[in-house]
């Protein structure tokens, strides 16, 4: 028998993670980040943390954020070889996945936990669709100055229950 004081330290003494059932904002734990880029220069305009634990997120912001651009472009590279008109909608690993979305300049990457893929793909869009019809101008004449309002996009969303995104469809209405 194996009795310890704390059950966190039980059950991840048998390789669960228990960290997301015990959050009450399992939101929080469905992306371990989302990443707002220019698509045409490749700029960050703003990326959003929600996992200090995950090592996917750990390298500088800047970085992943042109690298997983980068990543996009070598695959569009290589479809306007066969004429597709086909772009990257994600990319699996066995305990995450990145997805991508994107409207007009806007580029919005997340790495998920691989929690369900519908809810995921739909939270994002809304997401994707709600930053993008609050900075369409900003967006569409991006000039490389990243807006302090778009910089408090991030706080906001910080503060955001991201399930509720799942039973909405902003995205329907633009």
């Amino acid at each position: 028998m194996h009795f310890k004081n704390n059950k966190n330290e039980y059950y991840s003494s048998f390789g669960f993670e228990t960290d997301q059932f015990n959050n009450n904002n399992i939101s929080q734990n469905r992306f371990h980040a989302i990443y707002f880029i220019d698509y045409i220069t490749g700029s960050l305009l703003l990326s959003n943390k929600y996992s200090k634990k995950s090592k996917l997120c750990n390298a500088d912001e800047d970085l992943i954020g042109s690298f997983l651009n980068a990543i996009n472009l070598f695959i569009n590279e290589l479809n306007n070889n066969e004429k597709t008109e086909e772009a990257i909608q994600e990319i699996n690993f066995i305990d995450s996945r990145i997805l991508y979305e994107r409207k007009g300049r806007l580029m919005i990457i997340a790495i998920s936990k691989k929690t369900n893929l519908s809810i995921e793909r739909k939270i994002l869009k809304n997401i994707l669709f709600d930053f993008y019809s609050r900075f369409k101008y900003k967006i569409e004449h991006f000039n490389g100055i990243i807006d302090n309002e778009m910089l408090d996009y991030g706080k906001f969303l910080n503060d955001l229950d991201l399930n509720t995104l799942s039973r909405i469809n902003i995205y329907e209405n633009i």
